[in-house]
């Protein structure tokens, strides 16, 4: 990301405070664990860019309560670093706006203390869908695609199982850490074609995705 860029503070009215400390908070939990946009969207069982959309402070979209527990799962986290204390008043959140190269919007982020000083917090912008961030993953995508095809055939989605139930079952049975992107890219190369064997999505109940082996 360009760090020269031209910042002009912007006032957010998209979203009440909470919901844009919320959404950063998300943000940094994400950053640390080394998952993209793409990928925590495709964990918490959303459209591809349900993420991008959030952490876009000129969107409406919100995370909403059901999420909370998602995230806490996701993130193995307490609620306190997802939901923020709106009581704290030792700082305020600041947003600027500069345009890339490129065009596109990129947002910098600012904890303003209550003594005047200034935390740089992060730089927000749209991330490439197939980005891959620093990950502590050494587990290579063709050893993900091979485990798939293996569950396929064990008969693991007779149920329907949503993404971070099967990331999960993934890295026990390598024991660390498993690229979301990977795992995403072995679903959805299971279409039926060339000979491979066939996964539907769909939504459940609670709104998100699950995949299941077609009949």
């Amino acid at each position: 990301m360009q760090v020269d860029l031209r910042f002009e503070i912007t006032n957010i009215t998209t979203m009440p405070r909470i919901e844009v400390e919320k959404m950063l908070n998300v943000f940094l939990l994400r950053k640390k664990r080394g998952y993209s946009q793409f990928e925590l969207s495709f964990l918490m069982g959303q459209r591809d860019f349900y993420v991008r959309d959030a952490e876009d402070p000129t969107h409406t979209l919100i995370y909403s309560i059901p999420f909370n527990n998602i995230f806490r799962e996701i993130f193995d986290c307490s609620i306190e670093q997802i939901v923020p204390d709106i009581t704290n008043s030792e700082f305020t959140i600041q947003i600027s706006v500069a345009k890339s190269e490129s065009d596109l919007a990129v947002h910098k982020a600012e904890k303003i203390l209550k003594d005047g000083r200034i935390e740089f917090i992060d730089i927000l912008f749209a991330e490439p869908k197939d980005l891959l961030l620093e990950s502590p993953s050494i587990i290579k995508e063709q050893s993900v695609k091979d485990w798939v095809l293996n569950q396929i055939s064990s008969e693991y989605f007779s149920d329907p199982k949503n993404a971070l139930q099967i990331l999960k079952d993934c890295e026990k049975e390598f024991d660390g850490a498993v690229r979301p992107l990977f795992l995403a890219n072995a679903l959805k190369a299971c279409n039926g074609t060339k000979g491979t064997p066939k996964l539907t999505s769909k939504k459940d109940e609670n709104g998100r995705f699950v995949y299941q082996k077609s009949s």
